[in-house]
This record gives structure tokens, sequence and C-alpha cells, in this order.
């Protein structure tokens, strides 16, 4: 039998998302990256309450010296109105750095704030601003964005779309490699993009095991626009005093750029030959669909005007991949509506259901992509095209009735939920199952075949963390080597439409019944 390459949509049966990994918070690790400085205000006085212990480096002024300082003391007067409002004002929800000027000891550094307003504290978020690009970057930079915008428009599918954009954002970034990474319904995530220096390995068309990116890194890209990680080879920088004087807890750094990285992330990025990275979410009606991830192989820090560039880039996208999708939906639902169209006619006109579902062009093969189909209806069964024999029919009604009631049942995995069908696995692994009246044995049943289906995985995914027998110290994967797996007692997986095809088709069926008896 052919080996197809695994869709996304496609059902893992394992789950690579670990709870291990997914539990840690990575919002309360008290350590930022040390290239910016990060301070705590009591949002009544706008008084520093806790520092980042790298600010003598960056400010030239101790620790002890800034905390409990108001921080007007050392910024001009206009700036210090402009942190208030910041904090005051109605559009404090909004990310836009601004330049800030320090004044320390007759000194001015430059630098980039980011002000964050909580309800307990303030965060501002300091890096260096001196941006070494030339004076009509940001007209380059507009350009750019344009003519990509441009291209996406035109583009006729989401891999073409993904394609395109991380050529593009090669070309403007310098990153070494670029990837669009799509998440499957497991989390588990396949590069769908691909743009690369000819000496970095090849990861197009490879899926990555949900551990990968876990369930708190997922959830920190709904608070950050991207995650930066200039280079791996740092000393993470802690906050003084340790303990938040205001909440008596650690900070939540959720939404702070500056947010230091677990240590078994930089392993992971160690294991990649890579020392910087960055990475932007790509999300579609609030949820991660996504994520554009950069690479580099030497540290490499963006200046605020890329970074600022890149996630407005990332928006974009993200609305031309919703509107690809919307637009093969529309497409496909109707198609589905027209197939139902004449199939609810040919109901009406032929005499029995089971003739008007299973003969003519088009029937329910049509309408939902089967290789074959059975009806159970008073008594009797009638078949199309390829179903299990008589008796495997029988015991399967009477497996679906034991344990699927009144509902729809939908499954791509079937010999794996129900054992006898591995008896039968060439003719139906798939299953779509439309209850007439479950109570007496009344269905209309689908059919897919097993497909063999190729999984191309980046390294072992069940190597993906390998535990220390402590228990707690653990690992990612040393080889993202090329693993295949290939899965059986599969069929193609069944499209949301497709579903509703067959709930639409189900009510019309028994509307008709109940027209004819009453």
């Amino acid at each position: 039998m052919e080996k197809k390459q695994a869709p996304i949509s496609f059902t893992i049966e394992k789950n690579y998302d670990s709870e291990f990994c997914g539990s840690i918070p990575l919002h309360l690790v008290n350590l930022i990256q040390p290239h910016g400085v990060l301070l705590a205000l009591d949002p009544q006085d706008l008084q520093i309450v806790q520092v980042s212990e790298n600010v003598e480096k960056v400010l030239g002024v101790s620790v002890a010296d800034f905390l409990n300082q108001p921080i007007s003391k050392f910024l001009p007067t206009h700036q210090w109105e402009d942190i208030q409002q910041k904090v005051n004002g109605k559009g404090k929800q909004e990310k836009i750095p601004f330049s800030i000027t320090f004044l320390v000891q007759g000194k001015e550094t430059n630098l980039t704030a980011l002000v964050h307003p909580k309800e307990e504290y303030v965060l501002i978020e300091l890096e260096d601003n001196q941006d070494t690009s030339s004076k009509d970057s940001f007209l380059k930079l507009y350009q750019q964005i344009k003519y990509l915008t441009s291209l996406i428009k035109q583009a006729g599918s989401t891999k073409e779309i993904a394609q395109i954009t991380v050529e593009e954002i090669k070309k403007l970034t310098g990153f070494d490699r670029v990837l669009a990474y799509q998440f499957d319904p497991q989390w588990n995530g396949i590069v769908i993009g691909q743009a690369k220096e000819e000496d970095m390995d090849d990861y197009m068309d490879l899926r990555f095991p949900a551990s990968d990116v876990p369930k708190q890194s997922r959830d920190l890209y709904f608070s950050n626009p991207y995650r930066l990680i200039p280079t791996r080879d740092y000393t993470p920088v802690k906050l003084m005093p340790l303990i938040n004087p205001l909440s008596q807890r650690f900070t939540d750094l959720s939404d702070c750029n500056l947010r230091s990285v677990a240590t078994v992330h930089l392993e992971y990025l160690a294991n990649l030959q890579i020392m910087a990275s960055m990475s932007l979410p790509l999300i579609i009606d609030n949820q991660l669909w996504g994520l554009i991830s950069c690479h580099h192989k030497t540290p490499i820090n963006p200046s605020y005007e890329l970074r600022s560039a890149l996630e407005l880039l990332s928006g974009i996208v993200s609305g031309q991949l919703a509107a690809k999708e919307r637009e093969n939906t529309i497409a496909l639902k109707a198609q589905l509506r027209g197939i139902h169209a004449q199939l609810l006619e040919q109901l009406y006109t032929i005499p029995t259901l089971a003739e008007g579902l299973l003969s003519g062009t088009p029937n329910i093969q049509d309408l939902l992509n089967l290789s074959g189909a059975a009806v159970f209806f008073e008594g009797d069964v009638w078949t199309s095209g390829e179903v299990p024999e008589a008796s495997d029919l029988k015991e399967l009604v009477y497996w679906l009735r034991r344990n699927r009631t009144e509902k729809l049942f939908v499954t791509d995995t079937l010999p794996h939920q129900y054992m006898r069908a591995r008896d039968y696995k060439g003719v139906a692994s798939g299953l779509i199952a439309l209850p007439i009246n479950a109570e007496q044995g009344e269905y209309i049943l689908g059919f897919r075949p097993e497909v063999l289906q190729t999984i191309s995985w980046g390294g072992d995914p069940n190597q993906a963390i390998q535990m220390e027998a402590d228990g707690k110290t653990y690992h990612p994967r040393n080889s993202f080597a090329t693993y295949q797996e290939t899965v059986k007692q599969t069929s193609l997986p069944w499209l949301e439409e497709q579903i509703e095809a067959a709930e639409t088709l189900r009510s019309a069926v028994l509307e008709k019944i109940i027209k004819e008896r009453y």
C-alpha cells in the first residue's frame, strides 16, 4: 500500500504534550536576560521597589542607590510626565516602546523603554536604543512590509503564504534560518515553510513533538508579541530584592521581553547548533495557529525598529492565513451545499431512503468522500462501495448502540477504538456514523480505508525529554535527524466541513422520516 505524508490535521495517537514541561511556571523565573534592565515601580508614586542587578553596569548607579527612589529623580520632566500618562492612561494595554533618557551623576544614557502597568506594580523594561541602521531604515522597512503584504495576498495556498513569508523575513532580518511552523490538533508542529543558509540543517515538512513548545510557552505568546534570545550564552540577571515588596511574591514577568529562558531551552538551542533565536506567534481567531521561528548561528540582537516591523508582519501574515483558510472553507462549504441540495432532491424523488442516499449521482459517498456506505433502516441493510462483511456490520452497529447512542460518531482510527475492526482495516479504518434511531440500531454508516501514513519527525519524539535519575532534572533530545514513523490503521482525517455536512444530512433524513410517518 502506498505511504502518504501525514497531513497536519492527522490524528496521532500518542500524546507528546508533556504535562511536566507544561507545568513549569516560566513567568515566575525572577531572572532576566542581560541585554536590558528591568524596574518594578509602585503604581501610586512610581517609586522604584525592585531592579535588576545589572543596573550599575548600564546606568552607572548601584542597586542600593536606585532602590526606593522615585523614578522622576532620574528623568527629564517631560519624560516623567510621559510615563505617568502611560501608567494611568487609557492606552496602558498597548505595548509601544519609546525613547527615554536617564540622567545619572551628570551622565545621560539613552534607552528604549517599554511600560507594563499591572494591578500591584508597574514594570519598565529598558534596552540600549543605539540603532546602527541607516537613516532611511523606516522607509526601507515600510517598503519591504508593503512588498511582502502584496506577495502573500496573491498566494494560492497556506503553504505558499508560509514560504513567501519566511523567504522575505530572512531577507529583512539576516537570520540564518527562518521557519514557518503550524500546530496540529495535538500541538505537535510541522514545518510548512523554510528559508535557510546552505550549511543549515533542513527541517522542511518535519514534525516536532508538542513538548518542544509546551503549554506554558504557548500561553505566553498571547502576552508577548515575540520571544527573543540574542544569545544562548548568557548569565541570567537577578531582580533585587528577590521578592517583590508590593506583592510579596516573585514578580510576574509574563509580559516582559527580557524574561530569562529555562536552561533546558538553552540546551535545546545548543542541540540545534544555533546561538540566537526569535519567534513570533501566528494567531487566528484567538487561537495559536503556528509560529515563525528565526535561528542564527552567532549572537544577534535586532533593533526595536526591526522587532516592531516583525511584530507587525506576524499580524499581517496571521490575517492573510485566516483569510485563505476562510476562503478555502467557503469554497468547500459551497461545494458540499451543492451536493447536499442534489442529494436532498434525490431523497424526496426516489421511493426508499436507502436508494436515495446510496444510488445515483451524487450520493452520500460523494458528499462525505467515502469509499463505502451502509444504511440500517427498518430491519434491512443496504450497502454501496467497499464495506465490511454483513456479520461485521451487524457487530459494528451493536458496538455503536452500546457505546455511542444519539450523537454523530466520527473517527479516523476505528481499529484503535474497536478491536474487531482490525480484521477489516483495509475498508474501514475511518468511520462516520449518523444515528437515525440508535435504540433500534438504525444508522447511516460511512467508511474510509486504511491509508499508511508517514510522519517525519525532527528527531525521535519518544526521546524528546530525557529525565535524570532524580526525576526532576531533564534534557531535550540531542539529535534532530529525521525519524520516520509509519502509522497504520488510520484513514484520511475528517474535515470539520464534512462533519457539519453529515449533521445537516442527518437532520434532513430525520425530517423526511417524520413527515412520512406522521
